[in-house]
């Protein structure tokens, strides 16, 4: 089929119309009939585009006007027209939008029909319906909108890149400031370190020089508590019981002589291990340990003479 020419050579009073308008603005630029279809082709595919998305109708996308050269035709194509109707379109409150794009659609379905080329077909409503809410699901839509806090974020980081990228460039004209920083960043980490060794050490271990006077009177006032209410289950005979009352009464009274800061989440041998090593103190303290742990943990059953053993051994204690 031959093409209908749009703007081809026409009767003489058509063509003097033609010379008196201005020329467009947009300079011909030669073409074959074959690019000619293939620019009818992406014009069809922007008119699309902009139906769906109004950000999508930009004239400027829609090319030179051409002059089309074929095997046996010659004419002008020229697309002002599409120009203004995407110029209108990329208003979405436009009224009558949907028509433009519709006209603009048909007018080019005719010239691909007139370039011998089928115009590709139009999918039915529901096709239409069932592709756009397919394209709808989270997986297809990849595009977000930039929010304030990611431009908040980039402008940090744009000004922390600066901020290292001049902190490289005076490292690279002064080479000694590169070692200066890193020792600086040990040192400073050592002296922390060791700061918080210090801490924990004066909190746990005990004072060597530490003195009965010094026992707390709250500490005296619990440890005979303990003893105490260990002498009431010896009398009941629940041996077991004032054992445990023994060992407590012991761990109260060093505790308020400062030989560790109180804390409820030690297990006995971390008190033992708390005293000084060598000391009668520790040995001391190490053999009720033993008892208790044997006899509270180890499930054993107790007997008078392991109660006067532990009662020997907290008098000892508060007298060491």
């Amino acid at each position: 089929m031959m093409p209908r020419l749009r703007s081809a050579v026409r009767p003489f009073p058509l063509a003097v119309a033609i010379l008196a308008t201005p020329l467009s603005s947009h300079a011909l630029a030669a073409a074959t009939l074959s690019a000619y279809t293939m620019h009818l082709g992406t014009l069809r595919s922007l008119v699309e585009a902009c139906r769906q998305s109004p950000a999508q109708c930009d004239p400027d996308k829609v090319g030179s006007d051409e002059q089309v050269s074929g095997a046996s035709v010659s004419f002008d194509a020229h697309y002002e027209w599409l120009r203004d109707t995407l110029h209108k379109a990329h208003d979405p409150s436009l009224k009558d939008r949907a028509t433009l794009l519709d006209d603009a659609a048909r007018h080019l379905d005719e010239d691909l029909r007139d370039a011998g080329i089928a115009a590709p077909a139009k999918l039915p409503s529901q096709a239409v319906q069932r592709r756009d809410a397919i394209l709808a699901r989270p997986e297809y839509v990849t595009v977000t909108q930039v929010s304030i806090w990611d431009r908040i974020f980039a402008r940090l980081y744009s000004w922390l890149d600066r901020l290292f990228g001049n902190v490289a460039g005076f490292g690279r004209r002064s080479p000694w400031i590169g070692p200066l920083m890193e020792w600086s960043l040990i040192v400073l980490a050592l002296t922390g370190l060791t700061l918080w060794a210090m801490r924990v050490f004066r909190r746990q271990r005990l004072r060597l020089a530490a003195e009965p006077g010094r026992a707390m009177e709250p500490a005296e006032d619990a440890s005979r508590n303990w003893r105490e209410l260990a002498a009431r289950h010896a009398e009941a005979h629940e041996w077991r019981d004032a054992i445990h009352c023994l060992y407590w009464a012991s761990i109260v009274l060093l505790e308020g002589r400062r030989m560790w800061a109180p804390s409820r989440s030690r297990t006995p041998r971390e008190y033992v291990r708390l005293v000084e090593p060598g000391s009668a103190r520790r040995t001391l303290l190490e053999q009720q340990t033993r008892a208790f742990e044997r006899i509270w943990y180890g499930l054993e059953t107790a007997a008078p003479g392991d109660y006067q053993q532990a009662l020997h051994l907290h008098e000892e204690l508060r007298a060491a």
